[in-house]
């Protein structure tokens, strides 16, 4: 079989569910980036050197490690929400003689599509309102203002690796369904 045609069939399959899928996307993306701005501060030099700036980022560990699963929880049940919807589909490609393992190869394309634009929307847009997170920080602790900008590259790679992880369990769980 061309190997063009998981490709294909893998972003008709989006396309086609769009009124889907987009939400989907769009709080991916959100959950990524809440994940990279509570990362960030967490592990934030001008929030730590502000007075109680310690005990608030000890705080927004844990509240990533909670957000972190809550994103998990999440992400499972709209995917599942999206997989059921989609059985009629996979089914029709069965009939017209896809086997299980082409459509895990155009399930696998598809997975690793959204994922890589989620992550990657989600730690743009997470990096572009860090800065601002980090203002309201300091906002609320009367900090001093620093208006240098700044990429926590571990927040970036802890990011990547927590949602790279959820993506991969989206996927098996999508091959146990089929």
């Amino acid at each position: 079989m061309k190997k063009g045609i998981y490709s294909t069939l893998s972003w008709s399959g989006v396309r086609k569910n769009k009124k889907m899928y987009l939400p989907y996307i769009f709080t991916s993306m959100a959950m990524v980036m809440m994940c990279y701005i509570m990362s960030f501060l967490s592990v934030s030099e001008t929030v730590k050197s502000m007075r109680g700036g310690e005990m608030v980022q000890s705080f927004l560990q844990m509240g990533f490690q909670v957000l972190c699963f809550f994103s998990l929880i999440f992400l499972f049940y709209t995917n599942s929400f999206l997989m059921r919807r989609r059985k009629k589909e996979f089914g029709l490609y069965n009939i017209l003689g896809l086997g299980k393992r082409h459509l895990a190869v155009v399930l696998l394309l598809e997975t690793v599509k959204i994922a890589v634009l989620t992550i990657v929307g989600g730690l743009f847009f997470g990096i572009l309102f860090s800065k601002f997170s980090e203002l309201l920080m300091i906002q609320i602790l009367h900090g001093t203002v620093t208006f240098d900008f700044s990429v926590e590259l571990s927040s970036v790679v802890v990011t990547i690796l927590v949602f790279g992880g959820i993506h991969l369990l989206l996927y098996l769980n999508a091959l146990r369904q089929i």
